[in-house]
């Protein structure tokens, strides 16, 4: 299948904005969005603008090595954590970061994260990574993640947000929302008294299942296309 054009993919990156701010995933200027252009370029939101009024023309053009081709203003200051994350796994083309919030209180509260309750985290998310907390916007971010990056495809931060890839925009966006969703479930359970993970032997079959149906690799990952 064709690469996306970079028009497509400018309007695509937008509409992920809007969506995240619309679920409220993000708030103001949080957040971060980025996705690979051809030869070795990467389109990427600005620093410290409100997302939900985001234009396509608003995006910048950074190199693999975090060079601003062109575009006004600055890239995001998260911009090495993307760059970490494209360096270490070649197969993904779309890197989301957001501030759920009650994925993020999970983290505060010291829960566990939330990939063993539903058959939509094991399918969805496959297993979830904890970074510790790191400073935002400074290289600890990337340090504190590469342990990470190799294994999984969500990853909570701690006291920061949560960070998703995916092999588009729409996929990374997809695991996002549905952490938060997830989220929702674990903090209602243990509101309501009880939050007991799917037993073991359910999680396989469900993957199982999955697997079969061409939904999921057998770790809960999307499958290498």
């Amino acid at each position: 299948m064709a690469r996306p054009s970079e028009a497509q993919l400018r309007r695509a990156l937008v509409a992920v904005c809007q969506r995240l701010h619309a679920r409220d995933l993000i708030g103001a200027g949080e957040g971060n969005v980025s996705c690979r252009l051809a030869r070795g370029r990467l389109l990427v939101t600005p620093s410290g603008v409100e997302k939900a009024s985001l234009r396509p023309a608003d995006l910048l053009v950074v190199t693999e090595a975090g060079e601003k081709v062109r575009g006004r203003g600055r890239p995001t200051s998260e911009l090495p954590m993307h760059l970490a994350v494209y360096a270490a796994r070649p197969e993904v083309e779309a890197v989301v970061h957001a501030h759920p919030l009650t994925a993020v209180a999970l983290t505060v509260a010291g829960a566990p994260p939330p990939d063993d309750l539903l058959p939509e985290a094991a399918v969805v998310l496959g297993k979830i990574a904890l970074a510790p907390f790191a400073t935002p916007g400074t290289a600890e971010v990337p340090a504190s993640l590469a342990p990470f990056l190799g294994r999984h495809d969500v990853l909570l931060l701690e006291r920061h947000g949560a960070l998703a890839l995916g092999r588009t925009l729409g996929e990374a966006c997809d695991r996002l929302e549905t952490l938060e969703r997830v989220a929702r479930v674990a903090f209602l359970a243990r509101q309501l008294g009880r939050c007991e993970p799917l037993p073991p032997a359910a999680v396989e079959k469900v993957l199982a299942a999955a697997h079969e149906a061409g939904l999921t690799g057998r770790q809960g990952r999307a499958p290498r296309r």
